[in-house]
Parts: structure tokens; sequence; C-alpha cells
């Protein structure tokens, strides 16, 4: 049985992992991700360069987290972030600590990227003490996060999620405060948030 979390970027990934990966999510999230046809329905924008961590038991895809990441203007100042996005679990796995394994080693890889200023994303409530387990992530209760600035844009305070922030670079640290008390705006097109 191999367990080791795998890693990829998610625009190379073959064909097969990204039609494994679409009918975990859909699994997972019937009502948000649509069951892979003959066309394989993208987890993620080509354009925010993701990666992929991924944990197979015996040859199925049990486990998965995608880093996303691009760049933002916030304030006035320039920030490259990254987020999580489509975290999930094999419901047949539950509770032998995969997802936490899964995230741990996505959170690891944006630590280690040396040039992410700070990681953002958003969960639902029930599930910020697995994001903090797996990850530190905190909640920050200041903080709103809106995918645009459009009329109707998805954001934190309309889908009812916590946002979970951290600083990672000396200049997100150096802003923190233009980085609290604020409402942070994603520029993602229409429909599409962390």
């Amino acid at each position: 049985m191999t367990t080791i979390v795998q890693s990829i970027n998610y625009n190379e990934a073959p064909d097969t992992l990204q039609s494994e990966i679409a009918v975990m999510l859909h699994q997972v999230w019937p009502d948000a991700c649509p069951m892979p046809g003959v066309t394989i329905p993208k987890a993620h924008e080509k354009e925010l360069n993701a990666r992929s961590f991924y944990l197979h038991i015996d040859g199925k895809l049990v486990s998965y987290a995608g880093v996303v990441r691009k760049t933002i203007k916030h304030d006035g100042q320039t920030f490259n972030i990254a987020g999580l996005s489509c975290v999930a679990t094999d419901p047949e796995y539950h509770g032998q600590g995969l997802g936490l394994r899964t995230v741990a080693d996505a959170t690891q890889w944006i630590e280690r990227q040396g040039d992410i200023d700070f990681g953002i994303f958003t969960c639902s409530p029930s599930l910020d003490s697995f994001y903090n387990r797996a990850g530190a992530w905190p909640v920050v209760t200041d903080v709103v996060l809106i995918g645009s600035r459009n009329e109707g844009a998805l954001s934190s305070e309309s889908l009812d999620v916590v946002v979970l922030m951290r600083l990672f670079s000396e200049k997100a640290e150096a802003y923190e405060s233009i980085l609290r008390h604020t409402t942070i705006n994603l520029d993602f097109p229409d429909g599409q948030f962390l």
C-alpha cells in the first residue's frame, strides 16, 4: 500500500489523473463539480498554475489538495498569493488522517516556495480546526475575501465561509496592517473563488 503524498503541476498531470481528480471531486461535491464524461472538467484554471498533491491507496485516488497561485494588487501593493483549492478525501477513507497529510504537504510546499507573500482561502466553518491542525491555518475574522469587484461576485460573506490566512514573506509581515481589517479582492473571473 503506497501512502506517500505525490505532487505534480496540475497542468502537466496526465488525463488519467485529472479524470480521477474530477471523479473524486464530483463524489465529494456532486452539486458543485460535474461528473466527467468525454470531456474532463478542469479542477483548476490553467492560468492559476496549480500544484496538485494527492494520495493513492491500492491504485485508487483517495485524497487531493490543489494549491493555486496568482499575483494580486491590494491597497497599492503587489502580492504573490497562494491558496488551497479542491481539497477532498474519498468518503470511504475519512478518519484515517489522509486529508491531514495531503494538506500538510501542500502547506509545506507553499512555505518552501520563497516567493509567496501570503496564503489565503476559505472553508466551511466546520472545517477550520482541520486546516489549523493540518497546516497551522488560522481563521481571520477581520478579513473579507471577494472574487472580484463585479456585481454579484462571490464573497466569503455571501457564501457563509470563514477566511484562513497565513503570512509567509517579510513583505507581507511588513504590510500586515493593510492585510487585516480589510476586504481582499482576488480579481478572479466571475464564478471563481478560493
